[in-house]
């Protein structure tokens, strides 16, 4: 919330418990806008910010799609019917 008066945030991605987390703006220009801000959001919440750029960003961005494939790859519970419907 703290970001996204700045700047369009487009995802969160962060563990419960976890002490760091990527945070992905809308448009670059958004990453940069909060750049500018760093001073004034770190004093107030104590984080550090850093652009994610070549090797990382690359890093990242493939730890994205492992997260992802991971994701589709976990068995789930068929539910047909009348069984379906109850648990909504």
């Amino acid at each position: 919330d703290a970001l996204a008066v700045l700047a369009d945030v487009a995802y969160v991605d962060m563990l419960e418990g976890d002490t760091e987390c990527h945070v992905r703006f809308k448009t670059p220009e958004d990453a940069q806008i909060v750049m500018k801000s760093y001073k004034e959001i770190q004093i107030k919440n104590n984080w550090k910010f850093e652009v994610l750029t070549g090797d990382h960003e690359q890093r990242y961005w493939q730890k994205i799609l492992v997260d992802r494939q991971a994701k589709l790859n976990q068995p789930r519970e068929k539910k047909r019917g009348t069984e379906k419907v109850i648990c909504k």
